[in-house]
């Protein structure tokens, strides 16, 4: 019942906006008892039933187009199919059209059951204006000569008496068949929907009262179908949510998700068979009188709160095979999105961070000094090699250089400013006293649906959990620039769907995809106070173990992932299993299964440098040995540093500067080792994946401060020979 009153204040809260704010908003809150109907006519009458004029829908250059509009709609005409039930105001040609009958090869008259139903409403006390001039002209049976006098609709050639049944709309360009679909390969202009304007003829305070001719603006058209609607079909009772004695639903919306429109979340009509109905007793009888034995829902609440529902899914929801998720705010204010990517958008770039971090220009040249001696190619040679090589085949640059640029740290408070800058953002948004509410669906069948997670939490709450998650589970990523379509380097958390597909691989079933959302999602929502799951972490660690078997992308972000969720799932242990880790290079931290990380990746990027100034492609020793190292790395590095030295000779001739370089960097990571960790042979856990990863970023991000360091050096010397 929470989420049900949750959504109720909110649909409140959206339809008092503001129209402005309304107008902006891309997705408008639909009304209830409303639905969105693709309109291909527009009749224009006035307030007396008398016509006026008619027009095809076209788009803003003219071209033939259906307009997308608001009409009346009941739950049966909602979610019709093929069946024969009418929409109260606007509907299709074969509904509205009298006189179809005589100029059509139908052989049902569907008129009746449009007239019975528009009839009925314009006899009650609920009755408008506008739907009363609709009835008054439709009774007339001239809407279809109406519509072929207008140019509208057309005739068959041969028989002008009859409508055409083209089966080209080419034949008959710039006209309505532009904007039908074909039915048992014809045109029929019988299913082309209708919409109508009604224009004042009076003047003077009617025609000032009048409000808006167009019956898909007109508000008070809205109301008056709404209070009519609410009191077909149901009886007084009273509302567990709103407190009063209202009319009862006794059926609910469904049409919630796009990809299972006819799913219910509340469903009304499994009173007898195998129903489970516990100390009730309820039957149709029963009902009809008193309403239900257990908690009562009045008839406006439940469709406001199904309106206000389906619309936070199109405006902010993420849906994806039958399941969807959404957080939202009782104002309606912009929440962020726990299932969706809060800083997609505004990525932090690494790269850029870390050509601007320089402890002085005086040292920064120093310290690449040994690289530019040594190095026998030039920076075009060098863009080319950065531009086709991968994150892993960078060149790396290491120095003995006596203040090395260490800008680690930076990028640690970069992101964290970053992270945090994003969040006051939200917080701003969001008063303070607001509800969030985050509510996941799950569609098991076409037609039912549930709510398999519910969670609230204050604003300051919320966010604080979703900072939480991206601090603590946040590791190195790439993602694609919105401008450039270039791969960049930035730092973030992996979302369930990428968490989902590095630990059950991109096939995976949409079962799978659910059970990793679920799994995940409170631990998102809830901060700290939910522990991560092992089997995911250990899942991905074991995905990351295995490159040879993915394309190098996947493996990036199996990589990415494994090593995010490793980090976050030991920030979030008790005290005594508590382990911090950095996104950044630890050169002080002499964990063993670290340490065999960091050597594996200073080991690949030798060889694959060797191989790309060989000009081969291929893998390198390191990732074809990478599981077999992780399961017994003192006898595999053994290996690996023997198959090493092949590519390092070949390095001496010309590239001895980098080669040295490396080795001095080897044996800085050795001398970190206890000699009785180096020589246990036992598995490393995935802590190594984290020493290898930050070694490769280090790597990467030192190579781009030489790079940036020399250009701007040799951009300083030509300047000065200027001058």
């Amino acid at each position: 019942m929470s989420w049900l009153q949750r959504l109720y204040q909110t649909y409140e809260q959206a339809s008092q906006r503001d129209e402005d704010v309304q107008a902006q908003d891309t997705h408008a809150l639909m009304p209830y008892y409303h639905v969105n109907q693709n309109v291909q006519i527009i009749v224009t009458i006035n307030d007396k039933g008398d016509f006026v004029s008619a027009e095809v829908c076209r788009d803003d250059n003219g071209k033939v187009k259906s307009h997308q509009l608001v009409i009346p709609a009941t739950n049966e005409s909602a979610n019709r199919t093929s069946g024969a039930v009418a929409h109260p105001l606007s509907d299709k040609l074969q509904y509205v059209g009298k006189d179809l009958f005589e100029y059509s090869e139908n052989k049902k008259d569907l008129y009746p059951l449009y007239e019975e139903v528009l009839s009925t409403w314009c006899d009650s006390p609920y009755a408008h204006p506008k739907a009363q001039a609709v009835l008054n002209y439709v009774n007339k049976g001239t809407l279809v000569k109406d519509l072929i006098d207008a140019d509208v609709l057309i005739v068959d050639p041969g028989d002008t008496s009859k409508l055409a049944y083209p089966e080209q709309a080419s034949d008959y360009p710039d006209s309505i068949l532009s904007s039908l679909n074909k039915n048992k390969g014809v045109f029929d202009q019988g299913s082309a929907f209708i919409a109508w304007r009604v224009t004042p003829t009076g003047l003077g305070d009617q025609q000032d009262n009048w409000g808006k001719n167009e019956t898909w603006r007109d508000e008070s058209l809205f109301e008056a179908w709404q209070q009519f609607y609410a009191t077909l079909d149901s009886v007084d009772g009273f509302c567990y949510v709103t407190g009063k004695d209202s009319p009862l639903a006794s059926k609910h919306p469904n049409r919630i998700l796009r990809s299972a429109t006819n799913a219910k979340l509340i469903s009304a009509n499994d009173l007898s068979s195998f129903t489970f109905l516990g100390r009730f007793t309820d039957n149709d009888k029963s009902i009809k009188a008193h309403g239900l034995q257990g908690a009562n829902i009045s008839a406006v609440v439940t469709e406001k709160a199904h309106s206000a529902l389906s619309w936070l899914l199109t405006r902010q929801g993420k849906e994806d095979a039958g399941q969807a998720v959404v957080a939202w705010a009782i104002s309606g204010k912009t929440t962020p999105q726990p299932v969706q990517d809060i800083i997609e958008d505004d990525s932090l770039d690494i790269e850029k961070v870390a050509q601007q971090v320089q402890s002085s220009k005086d040292n920064n040249i120093n310290s690449f000094q040994r690289i530019e001696e040594d190095d026998d190619f030039d920076d075009d040679e060098e863009d080319d090699l950065v531009s086709q090589r991968d994150i892993s085949d960078n060149q790396p640059v290491i120095n003995n250089a006596p203040q090395p640029i260490e800008h680690s740290n930076n990028l640690g408070y970069t992101f964290a400013s970053h992270l945090n800058n994003t969040m006051q953002g939200y917080r701003q948004r969001l008063d303070k006293h607001d509800q969030i509410s985050i509510i996941t669906l799950d569609s098991a069948t076409p037609g039912r649906m549930a709510v398999t997670y519910y969670h609230e939490s204050m604003p300051n709450d919320y966010i604080d959990a979703l900072e939480s998650w991206y601090s603590q589970f946040a590791w190195y990523a790439t993602y694609k620039d919105a401008e450039t379509q270039e791969r960049k380097l930035t730092i973030k958390a992996p979302i369930p769907r990428q968490i989902a597909q590095v630990a059950y691989g991109a096939r995976l079933s949409d079962a799978l995809k659910k059970q990793v959302v679920s799994q995940v999602l409170p631990c998102i929502v809830e901060g700290e106070a939910r522990r991560f799951p092992w089997q995911l972490v250990d899942f991905c660690i074991k995905r990351a173990c295995n490159p040879l078997t993915l394309e190098n992308w996947e493996w990036e972000q199996a990589l990415s992932v494994a090593c995010a969720l490793f980090r976050g799932y030991y920030l979030r242990q008790s005290d005594d299993k508590k382990r911090s880790y950095t996104v950044a290079l630890q050169t002080d931290y002499n964990s063993r299964d670290y340490l065999y990380g960091r050597l594996l990746a200073v080991a690949e990027d030798i060889e694959s440098l060797a191989l790309y100034i060989a000009g081969e492609k291929r893998s390198t020793t390191a990732q074809r040995y990478m599981q077999q190292f992780a399961n017994r790395p003192f006898t595999t590095w053994r290996n690996i540093e023997l198959a090493l030295k092949p590519y390092e000779n070949r390095l001496k001739s010309n590239r001895a500067g980098y080669l040295a370089n490396m080795q001095d960097l080897l044996d800085q990571i050795m001398n970190g080792f206890d000699v009785a960790d180096f020589s246990d042979d036992s598995a490393l856990s995935g802590e190594f994946l984290l020493g290898y990863h930050s070694q490769k970023m280090q790597i990467k991000l030192d190579k781009q401060q030489a790079k940036k360091a020399r250009k701007d050096k040799k951009l300083s010397e030509n300047t000065n020979e200027t001058a």
